[in-house]
């Protein structure tokens, strides 16, 4: 009678402990493939969140009143006056209240309300103060459509201390804000004029009825910094800014841009 043989004890547990390595190293290997394309997918997904916010921030800089840009001392908040048009005056007394002035139309159907800025170099440190004597008028005006020259009436007798060297008027909104909060970077909008701009954090809308709007997520803990070099007649202004792009799983992506800001008198 032929004998049958079996496998041995032995035998059966190196088959178990290779099957063991092999389902080990093939379990390290998916899971590592896994989280590989899990962090490259969460680096795109950064990346494309930080040049978004990068491109809010630089495009909203860039269409600011010349010399109007301003940080707090933290470095956290950036505050600016965001520019509606811009146009010449053909006729303005100045150093002298006034109740109107000549200027040219930005439009021949639209007419444009907002603040009246003229040569903002002659006081840069007027405006963020509204008061019936500066470069910024203490109440909005309208510049009304047409195709020749209007008159413009100020609601208030306004005294501005200087003629622009070309004669070129700005027409701006009300001030506004970027600033972080948390994980999230805001914009700021009808607050008011902040004389002070670091008493500036404390008169922010804290709701998105209020006037507050998301426009970066998520960065990491106070990581936002923003620094202004202030332009002069002579060069342009130049804001340099850094960020850090950050997730809860520990991924943390840094960021740096500069923007320059054109000096327009």
């Amino acid at each position: 009678m032929q004998r049958r043989r079996g496998f041995t004890l032995i035998e059966l547990l190196i088959v178990i402990v290779v099957g063991s390595v092999l389902a080990v190293v093939s379990v390290q290997f998916i899971s590592r493939s896994v989280q590989g394309s899990q962090d490259t997918a969460e680096r795109q997904q950064l990346s494309a969140s930080a040049q978004l916010l990068n491109e809010r921030v630089s495009r909203a800089l860039r269409q600011s009143i010349p010399g109007s840009v301003r940080v707090t001392s933290d470095g956290r908040c950036i505050e600016y006056l965001p520019l509606l048009a811009a146009t010449r005056y053909t006729q303005l007394d100045v150093a002298q209240p006034i109740a109107s002035l000549q200027a040219v139309p930005v439009s021949a159907t639209d007419s444009v309300t907002g603040y009246w800025v003229v040569y903002p170099w002659a006081n840069l440190a007027s405006l963020y103060t509204l008061s019936n004597s500066g470069v910024v008028s203490s109440q909005p005006v309208t510049l009304a459509a047409g195709s020749t020259e209007v008159t413009v009436a100020l609601a208030a007798v306004h005294t501005f201390p200087a003629h622009s060297p070309t004669q070129r008027a700005f027409i701006s909104g009300s001030p506004e804000a970027i600033c972080q909060q948390g994980s999230f970077v805001y914009q700021y909008r009808d607050y008011g004029f902040v004389t002070n701009i670091n008493n500036l954090p404390a008169a922010l809308p804290a709701t998105e009825a209020a006037g507050r709007s998301v426009i970066g997520y998520p960065l990491s803990l106070n990581s936002v910094q923003f620094r202004v070099e202030p332009p002069t007649l002579q060069r342009n202004g130049l804001v340099s800014m850094s960020w850090r792009m950050g997730t809860n799983t520990g991924l943390s992506l840094p960021f740096a841009q500069e923007v320059q800001i054109r000096n327009v008198p």
